[in-house]
């Protein structure tokens, strides 16, 4: 015996990660200034590790300690590159309204501008959290969102906000 749903349960795409392609920042859209900040980053950090590898005077305490200095500083300047050069999340953000019984998206575009989009919980067929994963479909079977939730407290706060909401 098979069962099969009443809609089409093929995922219009991929859940949203925060590591997709489409995150480059608006101003790397051309990938030339992330790769500078990815090399630059690198650089920064391999030319922190290097400086332990020149040797020095073994017994100058104060030639060791501006070494240290130097290459912390090296090293979390390589940090702060890589950093920016990630990017921002492009995930939507999600609010869960229990007093109206809304979910509501707001996406952010590439240019600063938001988009919203609410949803009544009458209107959704679906909307589940499992594994992680909280995923919410209309009436007619499509997939209005599937976002990967960040940790055990996210997930508990999640489930806290839709069972006051249902």
């Amino acid at each position: 015996m098979v069962a099969l749903p009443d809609f089409d349960r093929e995922f219009s795409g991929p859940p949203l990660l925060g590591d997709e392609a489409d995150t480059a920042l608006a101003g790397h859209d051309n990938g030339l200034a992330g790769l500078a900040l990815r090399l630059a980053g690198g650089g920064l950090i391999v030319a922190a590790l290097g400086l332990w590898v020149v040797p020095s005077h073994t017994g100058d305490a104060a030639m060791m300690l501006v070494k240290l200095l130097f290459s912390v500083v090296l090293f979390w300047a390589g940090m702060l590159a890589l950093h920016a050069a990630r990017g921002p999340d492009r995930r939507p953000d999600i609010e869960i309204d229990a007093r109206a019984r809304e979910l509501r998206l707001r996406l952010s575009q590439r240019h600063g501008t938001t988009t919203a989009e609410v949803h009544r919980f009458d209107d959704l067929h679906e909307l589940s959290l499992r594994d992680g994963l909280l995923s919410a479909r209309d009436r007619t079977g499509c997939l209005v969102v599937s976002i990967e939730v960040a940790g055990r407290r996210g997930e508990r706060a999640l489930q806290q906000a839709l069972a006051c909401a249902v």
